[in-house]
């Protein structure tokens, strides 16, 4: 892909995404697909659809045994090992303005 249309496939990314957080969704790359088909089945325009079957075929190709080999299962602890960081991360806490 040509960075524009990378850049295009990641707005794609990012919408079907906010539609899942919305929807209160988990977001994973099979609920991503799935939220994808759906946008490109209400779209009108051709262009579009065709990016987001571009984009629908990059994120299935993070099926691949490959992608998910043991080497990089551990990315992250990998890098905060090399940064001398510690691996255990701090807890994430929710905080609600709506419910105030």
């Amino acid at each position: 892909m040509i960075i524009s249309d990378e850049v295009k496939g990641n707005s794609l990314i990012g919408e079907a995404t906010i539609n899942l957080i919305f929807n209160r969704e988990e977001v994973t790359l099979n609920t991503l697909l799935i939220q994808l088909e759906f946008i490109a089945e209400k779209e009108p325009g051709l262009d579009k659809r065709l990016m987001i079957n571009e984009v629908r075929r990059w994120l299935m190709s993070y099926f691949s045994k490959e992608t998910f080999s043991v080497d990089k299962s551990n990315w992250l602890e990998s890098a905060l090992a090399e940064n001398g960081e510690s691996n255990s991360l701090p807890p994430i806490h929710s905080v609600s303005s709506l419910d105030d």
